[in-house]
């Protein structure tokens, strides 16, 4: 993990009314992921693990929260309450143009426009990185993902053989 937390990235942010503290995820936040998750469908669940887990184990959540701020970006979104409502995660690839994106807003939030503003945050700072795309794999039956991605100008890949859709943004 770098060893500077980037405390310029901190934000508050209006949604729905309610100001929400979008900040760059910190090793405390540990157990804000697992309450989170405990909001968060099975589905929900699957679909951004890409159907690989079923359950957030410490170690998974040590790898989320445990990042080289250089490499990795994830945001998370708090309420005033302090419960992390979602969290947008950004990884350049070895090449250094492009990055792999994901998201999750806890299941009870959705449908409001969180994933939205927190997407369209994610793309902001990967812009503001000098990234050219930003890339995501999606589970194909995950609509919402795919319908969120359309939204925000993303473009559909096929990939032969495999259940998800990538899903490509170009940045410049």
């Amino acid at each position: 993990m770098s060893p500077v937390y980037p405390s310029h990235l901190i934000r508050q942010v209006l949604w729905r009314g309610e100001r929400l503290l979008v900040r760059p995820v910190r090793l405390s936040d540990a157990a804000g992921y697992a309450a989170a998750a405990k909001h968060c469908s099975l589905e929900d669940l699957s679909f951004r693990l890409l159907r690989g887990v079923r359950e957030i184990s410490q170690a998974l959540i040590a790898r989320f929260t445990e990042i080289d701020y250089d490499e990795t970006m994830a945001f998370v979104a708090e309420s005033v309450k302090g419960e992390i409502v979602a969290v947008t995660r950004l990884v350049q690839d070895s090449c250094r143009r492009s990055a792999e994106y994901a998201i999750i807003v806890r299941s009870d939030l959705q449908r409001q426009g969180l994933g939205t503003l927190m997407q369209s945050l994610l793309l902001d700072y990967a812009a503001g990185r000098g990234f050219e795309e930003v890339w995501g794999l999606i589970d194909g039956e995950n609509r919402k993902a795919l319908k969120l991605a359309a939204q925000l100008g993303f473009r559909k890949g096929f990939m032969a053989g495999v259940p998800f859709v990538r899903v490509v943004k170009a940045l410049s």
